[in-house]
């Protein structure tokens, strides 16, 4: 009973505050203005989705350590992204430091799926073929109709690329697993699917560079931590069902 009452607390307080912080800044209108009084607050929002994937790691006796690890490289890149002064001072672009580390991420993210799920048991028929391409084809057009611009640095541009396509294979084996298996995975798909919302947003704006609108930040940011919410949960859930299992 415990579990079910910190899986479902702890996800929906974080989410629930981050709304309210939201609410308050209604009357500045100017994104980076929004930026400057929130780094901090979406920093501290950060590490309490990192100490909730610890907690519930280490209440679940679990030795399945992957998301842990890929939350903390997440918090890394949240740091960076959110372009706090340290970050620009030794940095030309943060971002850049910020794509690397999510990248990193969801290598850990993978590592946890393939620790769960054999390549075999999932490419087992041609339609999850067929999804993953389809999930690799299109954000890559999205990536060279919305997010590309030329006159950013190549190396932000090439590195979000290169992300984008780890991220939407990460998402491919999420969608295929609850295609496969259903049930608990559900919420890794989920997941997933809004980690992919909340990257797609960013890409669009921040990383383009010539978009700037008033919810810059905010909206990639809620769609973000109900990503890792759903992740943490369904990693949680789909463990302990599986490893323990074995």
């Amino acid at each position: 009973m415990v579990y079910y009452f910190i899986l479902t607390a702890i996800p929906f307080a974080i989410v629930s505050a981050f709304c309210i912080h939201w609410i308050t800044l209604s009357e500045e209108s100017n994104p980076e203005k929004r930026l400057e009084i929130s780094r901090g607050v979406y920093l501290g929002f950060s590490f309490q989705v990192f100490v909730f994937a610890w907690l519930l790691f280490q209440l679940g006796h679990s030795r399945f350590a992957f998301p842990v690890v890929a939350i903390a490289f997440s918090m890394l890149g949240d740091w960076f992204n959110l372009q706090f002064p340290l970050a620009k001072k030794y940095m030309k672009d943060p971002v850049l430091g910020g794509i690397f580390s999510f990248a990193i991420a969801q290598i850990f993210f993978l590592l946890a799926i393939r620790q769960l799920i054999t390549w075999e048991e999932l490419y087992s028929s041609p339609r999850p073929f067929l999804i993953t391409l389809l999930f690799i084809i299109l954000p890559a057009l999205i990536f060279y109709f919305r997010v590309y611009n030329p006159n950013r640095s190549k190396w932000v541009m090439a590195s979000a690329f290169i992300y984008g396509i780890i991220l939407c294979f990460f998402v491919s084996l999420c969608i295929n697993a609850y295609l496969l298996y259903g049930g608990v995975w559900i919420y890794l798909g989920i997941g997933a699917g809004f980690f992919l919302l909340s990257d797609a947003v960013m890409g669009e704006t921040t990383i383009n560079g010539t978009r700037h609108p008033k919810w810059e930040f905010q909206v990639p940011w809620i769609t973000y931590l109900i990503a890792q919410c759903f992740l943490l949960v369904g990693f949680f859930l789909v463990s302990h069902t599986r490893l323990l299992a074995h």
